[in-house]
Protein backbone atom coordinates (compact mmCIF):
# COMPACT_ATOMS: atom_id res chain seq x y z
CA UNK A 1 0.00 0.00 0.00
CA UNK A 2 1.41 3.56 -0.72
CA UNK A 3 0.17 6.92 0.41
CA UNK A 4 -0.17 10.02 -0.82
CA UNK A 5 -1.50 13.11 1.06
CA UNK A 6 -2.50 15.60 -1.15
CA UNK A 7 -3.79 18.13 1.79
CA UNK A 8 0.37 18.29 1.83
CA UNK A 9 0.44 18.91 -1.80
CA UNK A 10 -1.97 21.62 -1.76
CA UNK A 11 -0.24 23.18 0.58
CA UNK A 12 2.94 23.43 -1.21
CA UNK A 13 1.09 24.84 -4.43
CA UNK A 14 -0.12 27.26 -1.72
CA UNK A 15 3.19 28.43 -1.12
CA UNK A 16 4.84 28.10 -4.42
CA UNK A 17 2.25 30.62 -5.56
CA UNK A 18 2.80 33.01 -2.72
CA UNK A 19 6.47 32.99 -3.40
CA UNK A 20 5.95 33.87 -7.47
CA UNK A 21 3.50 36.52 -7.51
CA UNK A 22 5.69 38.93 -5.11
CA UNK A 23 6.46 42.02 -5.55
CA UNK A 24 9.94 41.48 -5.27
CA UNK A 25 11.91 41.50 -8.56
CA UNK A 26 14.63 38.68 -9.07
CA UNK A 27 17.79 38.03 -10.67
CA UNK A 28 17.65 34.77 -12.66
CA UNK A 29 21.11 34.75 -13.67
CA UNK A 30 22.26 34.80 -10.03
CA UNK A 31 25.31 32.28 -8.89
CA UNK A 32 25.54 31.60 -12.85
CA UNK A 33 29.27 32.91 -12.27
CA UNK A 34 29.98 30.35 -9.75
CA UNK A 35 29.53 27.68 -12.30
CA UNK A 36 32.32 27.44 -14.55
CA UNK A 37 31.54 26.32 -18.44
CA UNK A 38 32.64 23.69 -18.52
CA UNK A 39 30.69 22.37 -15.54
CA UNK A 40 27.20 23.44 -16.69
CA UNK A 41 24.81 19.66 -16.80
CA UNK A 42 22.91 19.10 -19.48
CA UNK A 43 20.00 16.60 -20.07
CA UNK A 44 20.05 13.55 -22.15
CA UNK A 45 17.97 10.91 -23.46
CA UNK A 46 18.62 7.25 -23.85
CA UNK A 47 15.89 4.70 -25.08
CA UNK A 48 16.53 1.36 -24.26
CA UNK A 49 14.50 -1.78 -25.20
CA UNK A 50 13.15 -3.14 -21.97
CA UNK A 51 13.00 -6.82 -21.50
CA UNK A 52 9.79 -7.83 -20.04
CA UNK A 53 8.83 -11.20 -18.62
CA UNK A 54 5.92 -13.17 -17.91
CA UNK A 55 4.71 -14.79 -14.58
CA UNK A 56 1.96 -15.58 -12.56
CA UNK A 57 1.63 -13.85 -9.54
CA UNK A 58 0.87 -16.49 -6.68
CA UNK A 59 0.31 -16.18 -3.55
CA UNK A 60 -1.54 -13.11 -3.67
CA UNK A 61 -2.85 -11.37 -0.68
CA UNK A 62 -6.56 -12.00 -0.49
CA UNK A 63 -7.51 -11.88 3.02
CA UNK A 64 -9.65 -9.17 4.83
CA UNK A 65 -10.66 -8.49 0.90
CA UNK A 66 -13.72 -5.25 0.33
CA UNK A 67 -15.26 -7.65 -2.27
CA UNK A 68 -16.10 -11.64 -1.77
CA UNK A 69 -15.76 -13.17 -5.42
CA UNK A 70 -16.96 -16.32 -6.89
CA UNK A 71 -17.07 -17.72 -10.06
CA UNK A 72 -15.60 -18.47 -13.37
CA UNK A 73 -14.41 -17.94 -16.49
CA UNK A 74 -12.89 -19.90 -19.52
CA UNK A 75 -10.99 -17.42 -21.86
CA UNK A 76 -9.12 -18.76 -25.24
CA UNK A 77 -5.60 -17.30 -24.36
CA UNK A 78 -5.60 -18.16 -20.71
CA UNK A 79 -7.48 -20.89 -20.18
CA UNK A 80 -10.04 -21.57 -17.09
CA UNK A 81 -10.00 -18.91 -13.94
CA UNK A 82 -11.64 -19.73 -11.04
CA UNK A 83 -12.69 -17.55 -7.93
CA UNK A 84 -13.88 -18.46 -4.61
CA UNK A 85 -14.40 -17.46 -1.13
CA UNK A 86 -14.25 -18.55 2.38
CA UNK A 87 -16.36 -16.82 4.54
CA UNK A 88 -15.97 -16.92 9.05
CA UNK A 89 -19.68 -16.86 10.41
CA UNK A 90 -21.03 -15.62 13.18
CA UNK A 91 -24.75 -14.67 15.63
CA UNK A 92 -25.86 -11.10 14.96
CA UNK A 93 -26.66 -11.39 18.73
CA UNK A 94 -24.59 -12.47 21.70
CA UNK A 95 -25.50 -14.08 24.74
CA UNK A 96 -28.79 -15.82 22.81
CA UNK A 97 -30.81 -18.67 24.48
CA UNK A 98 -31.53 -21.53 22.26
CA UNK A 99 -34.31 -22.74 24.53
CA UNK A 100 -34.89 -26.91 25.27
CA UNK A 101 -34.50 -29.45 22.92
CA UNK A 102 -34.44 -27.06 19.36
CA UNK A 103 -35.01 -28.42 15.96
CA UNK A 104 -34.13 -26.79 12.86
CA UNK A 105 -37.10 -26.02 10.65
CA UNK A 106 -35.02 -24.22 8.07
CA UNK A 107 -32.21 -22.91 7.25
CA UNK A 108 -30.78 -20.18 3.81
CA UNK A 109 -28.14 -18.43 2.87
CA UNK A 110 -29.28 -14.56 1.62
CA UNK A 111 -26.92 -13.50 -1.23
CA UNK A 112 -26.65 -9.95 -3.17
CA UNK A 113 -24.56 -9.42 -5.54
CA UNK A 114 -22.92 -5.94 -6.09
CA UNK A 115 -21.08 -6.30 -9.11
CA UNK A 116 -19.79 -8.85 -12.08
CA UNK A 117 -17.10 -9.39 -14.39
CA UNK A 118 -17.81 -10.70 -17.77
CA UNK A 119 -16.18 -10.52 -20.86
CA UNK A 120 -19.56 -11.36 -23.66
CA UNK A 121 -22.62 -9.58 -23.04
CA UNK A 122 -24.39 -12.62 -23.33
CA UNK A 123 -22.10 -13.98 -20.23
CA UNK A 124 -24.03 -11.15 -17.78
CA UNK A 125 -26.65 -13.70 -16.82
CA UNK A 126 -25.60 -17.31 -18.08
CA UNK A 127 -26.85 -19.84 -15.21
CA UNK A 128 -24.25 -20.76 -12.71
CA UNK A 129 -24.21 -23.53 -9.77
CA UNK A 130 -23.43 -21.83 -6.33
CA UNK A 131 -22.01 -24.48 -3.95
CA UNK A 132 -21.74 -24.17 -0.60
CA UNK A 133 -19.19 -26.34 1.88
CA UNK A 134 -18.14 -26.50 5.46
CA UNK A 135 -14.73 -24.97 6.24
CA UNK A 136 -12.48 -27.54 7.89
CA UNK A 137 -10.23 -24.72 8.96
CA UNK A 138 -10.09 -21.61 10.40
CA UNK A 139 -9.23 -18.50 8.30
CA UNK A 140 -6.09 -17.02 10.46
CA UNK A 141 -3.02 -15.10 10.20
CA UNK A 142 -1.31 -18.23 8.09
CA UNK A 143 -3.56 -18.31 5.22
CA UNK A 144 -5.50 -14.76 4.96
CA UNK A 145 -2.92 -13.06 2.47
CA UNK A 146 -1.54 -16.04 0.55
CA UNK A 147 -4.21 -17.73 -1.52
CA UNK A 148 -3.59 -20.85 0.55
CA UNK A 149 -6.92 -22.39 1.03
CA UNK A 150 -6.67 -26.30 -1.13
CA UNK A 151 -9.40 -28.72 -1.39
CA UNK A 152 -8.49 -30.56 2.03
CA UNK A 153 -9.34 -27.58 4.30
CA UNK A 154 -13.43 -27.81 3.48
CA UNK A 155 -15.67 -30.77 3.53
CA UNK A 156 -16.25 -32.23 -0.21
CA UNK A 157 -19.98 -32.83 0.52
CA UNK A 158 -21.74 -29.41 -0.60
CA UNK A 159 -24.73 -28.19 2.44
CA UNK A 160 -27.25 -26.88 -0.49
CA UNK A 161 -30.57 -28.76 -1.05
CA UNK A 162 -32.02 -27.18 -3.58
CA UNK A 163 -32.24 -24.04 -5.91
CA UNK A 164 -28.64 -23.12 -5.99
CA UNK A 165 -28.84 -22.03 -9.29
CA UNK A 166 -28.05 -18.17 -9.78
CA UNK A 167 -28.38 -16.51 -13.69
CA UNK A 168 -26.54 -13.14 -12.57
CA UNK A 169 -29.57 -11.24 -11.26
CA UNK A 170 -29.40 -9.17 -7.92
CA UNK A 171 -29.82 -11.59 -5.52
CA UNK A 172 -30.22 -15.59 -4.93
CA UNK A 173 -31.36 -17.74 -2.04
CA UNK A 174 -29.71 -21.17 -1.14
CA UNK A 175 -31.42 -23.44 0.85
CA UNK A 176 -28.67 -25.06 3.20
CA UNK A 177 -28.41 -28.53 5.13
CA UNK A 178 -30.42 -29.09 8.40
CA UNK A 179 -28.09 -31.36 9.56
CA UNK A 180 -25.51 -28.68 9.85
CA UNK A 181 -27.56 -26.07 11.44
CA UNK A 182 -28.26 -28.58 13.96
CA UNK A 183 -24.31 -28.32 14.36
CA UNK A 184 -24.71 -24.31 15.02
CA UNK A 185 -27.33 -25.04 17.27
CA UNK A 186 -25.45 -27.29 19.52
CA UNK A 187 -23.19 -24.24 20.07
CA UNK A 188 -22.97 -23.66 24.37
CA UNK A 189 -22.71 -20.52 25.91
CA UNK A 190 -19.53 -19.89 26.35
CA UNK A 191 -19.30 -19.88 22.16
CA UNK A 192 -22.48 -18.28 22.42
CA UNK A 193 -20.88 -15.79 24.37
CA UNK A 194 -17.65 -14.79 21.91
CA UNK A 195 -17.45 -14.05 18.36
CA UNK A 196 -13.63 -15.86 18.28
CA UNK A 197 -14.94 -19.35 20.66
CA UNK A 198 -17.73 -19.54 18.06
CA UNK A 199 -15.64 -18.89 14.81
CA UNK A 200 -13.08 -21.16 16.09
CA UNK A 201 -15.38 -24.14 16.65
CA UNK A 202 -17.42 -23.81 13.57
CA UNK A 203 -14.71 -22.11 10.92
CA UNK A 204 -17.03 -20.61 8.42
CA UNK A 205 -18.26 -21.65 5.06
CA UNK A 206 -16.46 -22.03 1.54
CA UNK A 207 -18.55 -21.20 -1.65
CA UNK A 208 -17.73 -21.74 -4.83
CA UNK A 209 -19.06 -21.81 -8.26
CA UNK A 210 -18.99 -24.84 -10.70
CA UNK A 211 -16.19 -24.31 -13.38
CA UNK A 212 -17.06 -22.74 -17.19
CA UNK A 213 -17.49 -26.33 -19.08
CA UNK A 214 -13.98 -26.45 -20.48
CA UNK A 215 -15.30 -26.28 -24.57
CA UNK A 216 -17.51 -23.14 -23.71
CA UNK A 217 -15.28 -20.11 -23.33
CA UNK A 218 -16.44 -16.99 -21.54
CA UNK A 219 -18.34 -17.14 -17.99
CA UNK A 220 -18.54 -14.38 -15.52
CA UNK A 221 -17.15 -13.86 -11.71
CA UNK A 222 -19.73 -12.53 -9.28
CA UNK A 223 -18.40 -9.72 -6.93
CA UNK A 224 -20.55 -9.27 -3.82
CA UNK A 225 -19.64 -7.48 -0.16
CA UNK A 226 -19.37 -9.18 2.81
CA UNK A 227 -22.16 -7.28 4.36
CA UNK A 228 -24.67 -8.53 1.88
CA UNK A 229 -24.30 -12.04 2.56
CA UNK A 230 -26.44 -13.12 5.61
CA UNK A 231 -28.11 -16.72 7.02
CA UNK A 232 -31.62 -17.10 8.64
CA UNK A 233 -31.92 -20.36 10.84
CA UNK A 234 -35.17 -20.99 11.94
CA UNK A 235 -35.64 -23.74 14.68
CA UNK A 236 -38.63 -24.71 16.54
CA UNK A 237 -37.94 -25.37 20.96
CA UNK A 238 -39.58 -25.53 23.98
CA UNK A 239 -39.38 -22.66 26.48
CA UNK A 240 -39.73 -23.96 29.72
CA UNK A 241 -40.74 -20.91 31.51
CA UNK A 242 -43.75 -20.71 29.70
CA UNK A 243 -44.16 -24.22 29.11
CA UNK A 244 -45.07 -23.64 25.35
CA UNK A 245 -43.69 -24.73 22.27
CA UNK A 246 -42.70 -21.89 20.13
CA UNK A 247 -39.92 -21.25 16.62
CA UNK A 248 -37.29 -18.60 16.85
CA UNK A 249 -34.62 -17.14 14.38
CA UNK A 250 -30.92 -16.83 15.10
CA UNK A 251 -29.45 -14.88 12.02
CA UNK A 252 -25.77 -14.97 11.05
CA UNK A 253 -23.40 -12.38 9.73
CA UNK A 254 -20.54 -12.14 7.77
CA UNK A 255 -17.82 -9.37 9.09
CA UNK A 256 -17.27 -6.59 6.76
CA UNK A 257 -13.82 -6.33 8.56
CA UNK A 258 -12.55 -10.47 8.00
CA UNK A 259 -11.04 -12.34 8.24
CA UNK A 260 -12.55 -13.18 4.45
CA UNK A 261 -10.40 -14.74 2.34
CA UNK A 262 -10.64 -15.40 -1.63
CA UNK A 263 -9.33 -18.14 -3.84
CA UNK A 264 -7.92 -18.07 -7.10
CA UNK A 265 -7.26 -20.90 -9.14
CA UNK A 266 -5.53 -20.37 -12.88
CA UNK A 267 -4.36 -22.33 -15.82
CA UNK A 268 -2.37 -19.41 -17.05
CA UNK A 269 1.09 -20.71 -15.66
CA UNK A 270 1.73 -22.68 -18.93
CA UNK A 271 2.56 -19.31 -21.04
CA UNK A 272 5.06 -18.02 -18.45
CA UNK A 273 7.62 -16.92 -20.48
CA UNK A 274 11.42 -15.39 -20.15
CA UNK A 275 11.19 -13.63 -23.12
CA UNK A 276 7.49 -13.56 -24.95
CA UNK A 277 8.40 -12.20 -28.40
CA UNK A 278 4.45 -11.90 -29.94
CA UNK A 279 2.06 -11.14 -26.72
CA UNK A 280 2.81 -9.92 -23.10
CA UNK A 281 -0.67 -10.76 -20.81
CA UNK A 282 -1.25 -8.80 -18.15
CA UNK A 283 -4.36 -10.99 -16.80
CA UNK A 284 -6.38 -9.78 -13.24
CA UNK A 285 -6.57 -11.79 -10.13
CA UNK A 286 -3.46 -13.88 -9.76
CA UNK A 287 -3.04 -14.48 -12.95
CA UNK A 288 0.27 -13.56 -15.80
CA UNK A 289 1.54 -10.28 -14.70
CA UNK A 290 4.52 -8.53 -16.99
CA UNK A 291 7.36 -8.76 -15.09
CA UNK A 292 10.03 -6.86 -14.61
CA UNK A 293 13.81 -7.87 -13.47
CA UNK A 294 15.34 -4.54 -12.01
CA UNK A 295 18.65 -6.45 -11.48
CA UNK A 296 19.29 -7.12 -15.75
CA UNK A 297 18.21 -3.48 -15.90
CA UNK A 298 20.81 -2.30 -14.03
CA UNK A 299 23.23 -4.83 -15.79
CA UNK A 300 22.69 -4.26 -18.89
CA UNK A 301 22.65 -0.02 -18.22
CA UNK A 302 26.08 -0.98 -16.65
CA UNK A 303 27.30 -1.83 -20.10
CA UNK A 304 25.60 0.88 -21.82
CA UNK A 305 27.57 3.02 -19.81
CA UNK A 306 30.62 1.78 -20.05
CA UNK A 307 30.34 1.47 -23.52
CA UNK A 308 29.54 5.71 -23.14
CA UNK A 309 32.26 6.27 -20.58
CA UNK A 310 29.63 7.15 -18.27
CA UNK A 311 30.01 7.04 -14.67
CA UNK A 312 27.18 5.37 -13.86
CA UNK A 313 27.55 6.36 -10.01
CA UNK A 314 27.10 9.76 -11.55
CA UNK A 315 24.00 9.43 -13.04
CA UNK A 316 20.94 11.73 -12.10
CA UNK A 317 17.93 10.79 -13.43
CA UNK A 318 15.47 13.64 -14.58
CA UNK A 319 12.81 11.16 -15.97
CA UNK A 320 12.25 7.27 -15.91
CA UNK A 321 9.42 5.80 -18.01
CA UNK A 322 8.44 2.66 -18.72
CA UNK A 323 6.38 2.21 -22.28
CA UNK A 324 4.00 -0.69 -22.48
CA UNK A 325 2.64 -0.35 -26.10
CA UNK A 326 -0.45 -2.15 -27.37
CA UNK A 327 -1.90 -2.90 -30.34
CA UNK A 328 -6.27 -2.15 -30.70
CA UNK A 329 -8.07 -5.64 -30.45
CA UNK A 330 -9.92 -6.69 -33.54
CA UNK A 331 -13.17 -6.26 -31.29
CA UNK A 332 -12.74 -3.05 -29.92
CA UNK A 333 -15.02 -3.81 -27.59
CA UNK A 334 -12.12 -5.74 -25.93
CA UNK A 335 -10.36 -2.01 -24.54
CA UNK A 336 -12.99 -1.75 -22.11
CA UNK A 337 -11.27 -4.43 -19.95
CA UNK A 338 -8.07 -3.08 -20.19
CA UNK A 339 -7.24 -1.90 -16.78
CA UNK A 340 -7.27 1.55 -16.95
CA UNK A 341 -4.39 2.02 -14.20
CA UNK A 342 -1.58 -0.18 -13.55
CA UNK A 343 1.50 0.04 -11.92
CA UNK A 344 4.54 -1.69 -10.99
CA UNK A 345 4.70 -3.63 -7.66
CA UNK A 346 7.11 -5.65 -5.82
CA UNK A 347 6.60 -8.88 -3.69
CA UNK A 348 7.49 -9.22 0.23
CA UNK A 349 7.20 -12.12 2.35
CA UNK A 350 6.48 -11.33 6.10
CA UNK A 351 6.41 -14.08 8.29
CA UNK A 352 3.93 -16.32 5.89
CA UNK A 353 2.23 -13.18 4.33
CA UNK A 354 3.10 -12.03 0.87
CA UNK A 355 2.31 -8.94 -0.14
CA UNK A 356 2.42 -7.37 -3.39
CA UNK A 357 2.96 -3.25 -3.06
CA UNK A 358 2.96 -0.02 -5.44
CA UNK A 359 6.07 1.60 -5.45
CA UNK A 360 6.24 4.88 -3.85
CA UNK A 361 6.48 6.90 -7.62
CA UNK A 362 2.72 5.89 -8.48
CA UNK A 363 2.00 9.03 -5.61
CA UNK A 364 4.18 11.35 -6.93
CA UNK A 365 2.73 12.13 -10.47
CA UNK A 366 -0.70 13.27 -11.61
CA UNK A 367 -2.56 9.86 -13.56
CA UNK A 368 1.04 7.90 -13.18
CA UNK A 369 0.33 3.92 -15.09
CA UNK A 370 -2.95 5.22 -16.99
CA UNK A 371 -3.66 3.83 -20.51
CA UNK A 372 -3.37 6.28 -23.43
CA UNK A 373 -5.84 4.84 -26.06
CA UNK A 374 -4.73 7.40 -28.70
CA UNK A 375 -1.29 6.26 -28.37
CA UNK A 376 -1.85 2.84 -27.89
CA UNK A 377 0.68 2.49 -24.63
CA UNK A 378 0.05 2.62 -21.10
CA UNK A 379 3.03 5.12 -19.47
CA UNK A 380 4.59 4.32 -16.03
CA UNK A 381 7.55 7.55 -14.52
CA UNK A 382 9.67 5.27 -12.16
CA UNK A 383 11.64 7.95 -11.70
CA UNK A 384 13.22 7.28 -8.04
CA UNK A 385 12.94 3.68 -8.04
CA UNK A 386 15.43 3.04 -10.87
CA UNK A 387 17.47 5.78 -9.21
CA UNK A 388 17.26 3.62 -6.43
CA UNK A 389 17.84 0.43 -8.33
CA UNK A 390 20.99 1.81 -9.90
CA UNK A 391 22.46 3.18 -6.29
CA UNK A 392 21.85 0.00 -5.27
CA UNK A 393 19.44 1.12 -2.19
CA UNK A 394 17.04 -1.36 -4.03
CA UNK A 395 18.28 -5.06 -4.50
CA UNK A 396 17.05 -8.61 -4.13
CA UNK A 397 12.76 -8.61 -3.59
CA UNK A 398 12.61 -4.68 -4.27
CA UNK A 399 14.21 -5.57 -7.51
CA UNK A 400 11.57 -7.69 -8.65
CA UNK A 401 8.75 -6.08 -10.23
CA UNK A 402 5.13 -7.46 -11.09
CA UNK A 403 2.51 -5.14 -13.53
CA UNK A 404 -0.46 -5.00 -12.22
CA UNK A 405 -3.89 -3.32 -12.23
CA UNK A 406 -3.92 -1.04 -8.98
CA UNK A 407 -6.31 0.99 -7.40
CA UNK A 408 -6.97 3.90 -5.15
CA UNK A 409 -9.14 5.11 -2.26
CA UNK A 410 -9.13 8.22 -0.35
CA UNK A 411 -9.18 9.33 3.42
CA UNK A 412 -12.18 12.34 3.17
CA UNK A 413 -11.22 13.88 6.20
CA UNK A 414 -7.35 14.01 5.89
CA UNK A 415 -6.93 14.22 1.98
CA UNK A 416 -4.78 11.00 2.46
CA UNK A 417 -4.96 9.08 -0.97
CA UNK A 418 -3.93 5.07 -0.70
CA UNK A 419 -2.82 2.38 -3.56
CA UNK A 420 -3.31 -0.98 -3.57
CA UNK A 421 -2.71 -3.49 -6.31
CA UNK A 422 -6.48 -4.23 -7.02
CA UNK A 423 -7.06 -8.22 -6.61
CA UNK A 424 -11.06 -8.37 -6.97
CA UNK A 425 -11.71 -7.36 -10.80
CA UNK A 426 -10.78 -10.03 -13.45
CA UNK A 427 -9.37 -8.22 -16.19
CA UNK A 428 -7.05 -9.34 -19.05
CA UNK A 429 -4.77 -6.63 -21.47
CA UNK A 430 -2.56 -8.10 -24.28
CA UNK A 431 0.75 -5.71 -24.65
CA UNK A 432 2.80 -5.82 -27.62
CA UNK A 433 5.80 -8.40 -27.26
CA UNK A 434 9.56 -8.11 -26.83
CA UNK A 435 10.14 -8.92 -30.36
CA UNK A 436 7.41 -6.32 -31.99
CA UNK A 437 7.81 -3.29 -33.75
CA UNK A 438 6.38 -1.47 -30.93
CA UNK A 439 7.83 -2.81 -28.38
CA UNK A 440 7.87 -2.05 -24.22
CA UNK A 441 10.58 0.80 -23.83
CA UNK A 442 12.47 2.13 -20.91
CA UNK A 443 13.07 6.17 -21.30
CA UNK A 444 15.83 7.64 -19.50
CA UNK A 445 16.07 11.58 -19.27
CA UNK A 446 19.50 12.05 -17.07
CA UNK A 447 22.41 14.60 -16.42
CA UNK A 448 25.99 13.49 -15.13
CA UNK A 449 27.14 15.06 -12.35
CA UNK A 450 30.53 17.07 -13.36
Amino acid sequence: MTIKNILRSVAALLLAASITSSCIEKDNSTGASLLPGDHIISLEKEIFDLPVQMKLSDSMQTGYTSYLTIGSINDADLGLVQASTAIPIRPTSLELSYGDNPQVKSFKAYITVDDKTFFKDEDAYIPQNFRVHKLLKYIDSTVNYSNSLTESDYDPASLETSGNVFFGGDSLVIELSHQYAQELLSANQEERDSVELFQKRFNGLYISADPQPENIHGGRINLITPSNIYFLLTYRHIDAANSIDKDSTISYMVDESGPNLNRFQHQSATLENNNPQDKIFMEGLAGLKPYIDFTQIKNNMTVWAAQNSIDLSRLIISKAEIQLPFEYPDNYKDLHYYPTQIFINTRTDVSGRVIYDPIADISLVTNNGYINRSLKHYSLDISSYLQKILSGEYTGKQSEAYVAPIFQTSDYYSGAVYYYLQNYLYSKAILNGNGSERNPKLILTYAILP
